[in-house]
């Protein structure tokens, strides 16, 4: 391992990297940890650190990231009471690197470090094959030599799965996932419309991609900020990425949710305006106690989102995540084709759902082509990429036909991975002033509608029956 002088003098491009990328996380905030999360996600370890004091460094960075203490203190705490008189230097030239420290800096430096520890690789495998040629006897097959030689490049271009099971973990893992299916429900969110919470066998679960779509106003946003506000009464924590609406309209819209009622304080009467603002007022000062983080920067990658969610899950532990929506998402590489940009994002969120075990809820677009007369939208009706359809464990489409009833709202479950797909045979309305969607039941005696009870609800819009959905 080379020490600070040698460094500065054979390869100072990576000596930049490698404090370029300390410095950025110098601080012991959320900013410093989304960096942190980024280097592990491109494959970041101890052994891409060649300075001898920022290699000592970062292990002890991890260390105190387990040990859930992370940030610089934590770090420092964790190193021998030498370190400082050892790299005298390391305060000075590493730390206070930079002036500012910005996550565009840490991910410039991030790409040095995993590009020159590829070229080091490289240089690795090409010695040793040099020295097994030139030390290779008269009888020494050379396609040996050149399998060998494959097999490392291979291993440099796909690293070692740290996700590999053998059949003792896998066991161990499926009768732990057993045992909370038992003792905490089936389902991590349980959706407040009994059709659905019933066709989904309780709902959505861990690990689970939803997508949520439909054309602009049909309620999508709507729909799922239900779902999170029925969970959050529970205590269930919602980190909600709204790229196309500012998180007071989405916190405006709980308010009326909670009320359930319409509160309009924008018309002509001035009176009722007043009257109205106070009592919506009330029922936001309500929602202060609900556990939903919204962010709402309209310029995210997908990469921040990933960043976000793991900051969050670690210092409050998330049950779900949405991000609305996902053509809004900013493409981290702009020159690629859009659809090929849509599935980089689509793959994204099922690894988030996967890698912090809970359900993640992509909100999208259809196409222009779904909104023809009398034509229910289809799978093949995602807009931009079939990626989503791929990558999706349900999929959601709404639809409403605005020439019969524009508060009837069908919402069709095009693709379940684990269960039934079809729609209710009851009517879902939307309640627009109240923000709100309501499963009823169609009463033909009075022409009219009444609320179900969920119990009730259930049992009559399966024909009574509870074996199987309705759909």
């Amino acid at each position: 391992m080379m020490d600070w002088n040698t460094t500065m003098t054979t390869d100072n491009s990576q000596y930049d990297n490698e404090r370029s990328l300390i410095s950025c996380m110098r601080d012991d905030d959320d900013e410093s940890y989304k960096i942190y999360a980024h280097a592990i996600d491109e494959g970041i370890t101890a052994d891409h650190f060649q300075n001898e004091a920022i290699n000592l460094y970062w292990q002890a960075l991890v260390r105190s990231e387990k040990e859930n203490d992370f940030g610089y203190f934590g770090a420092m705490q964790r190193l021998n009471k030498d370190f400082d008189g050892r790299y005298p230097y390391f305060n000075s030239e590493v730390i206070l690197c930079h002036d500012v420290p910005t996550f565009t800096k840490a991910e410039i430096a991030i790409k040095g470090l995993v590009r020159n520890y590829t070229f080091r690789q490289l240089r690795n495998i090409s010695k040793n094959l040099e020295l097994e040629v030139s030390d290779a006897e008269i009888l020494t097959d050379p396609i040996s030599i050149a399998h060998h030689a494959e097999k490392q490049i291979q291993e440099l271009i796909i690293p070692k799965s740290s996700t590999l099971s053998d059949a003792d973990k896998l066991s161990e893992g499926t009768i732990l996932m057993i045992e909370d299916s038992i003792n905490q429900g089936p389902a991590r969110i349980v959706p407040h419309i009994p059709w659905l919470r019933y066709g989904l066998e309780g709902g959505f679960k861990n690990t689970h991609m939803i997508v949520v779509a439909a054309r602009p106003g049909v309620g999508k946003t709507t729909l799922v900020l239900n779902f999170a506000y029925h969970a959050a009464l529970k205590g269930k924590k919602t980190l909600f990425f709204s790229l196309e609406m500012k998180g007071e309209y989405l916190w405006e819209k709980l308010a009326l949710i909670r009320a359930g009622r319409g509160l309009p304080y924008k018309t002509k009467d001035r009176a009722k305006n007043i009257e109205n603002a106070k009592i919506l007022k009330e029922y936001v000062n309500q929602c202060r106690s609900l556990p939903i983080y919204i962010d709402d920067n309209g310029s995210a990658k997908i990469s921040d989102i990933r960043s976000t969610a793991k900051v969050m899950h670690r210092k409050i532990g998330l049950d779900c995540v949405v991000i609305d929506y996902c053509t809004l998402v900013k493409p981290e590489d702009s020159r690629i084709p859009r659809e090929q940009q849509v599935a980089d994002i689509s793959r994204s969120a099922k690894a988030l759902a996967k890698e912090l075990d809970l359900p993640v809820f992509l909100i999208a677009q259809l196409n222009r082509d779904s909104v023809k007369k009398g034509v229910e939208p289809q799978l093949h009706d995602l807009r931009d990429s079939g990626q989503i359809e791929q990558d999706a464990d349900v999929v959601i489409l709404m639809h409403r036909d605005y020439l019969k009833d524009k508060e009837d709202v069908k919402i069709i479950t095009a693709k379940n991975r684990f269960g039934g797909c079809g729609h209710s045979r009851d009517k879902i309305k939307f309640k627009p002033e109240a923000q709100t969607f309501v499963q009823v039941e169609d009463n033909r005696l009075n022409n009219g509608t009444r609320e179900l009870s969920d119990e009730q609800a259930l049992w009559e819009s399966t024909g009574g029956r509870t074996e199987e959905p309705r759909i």
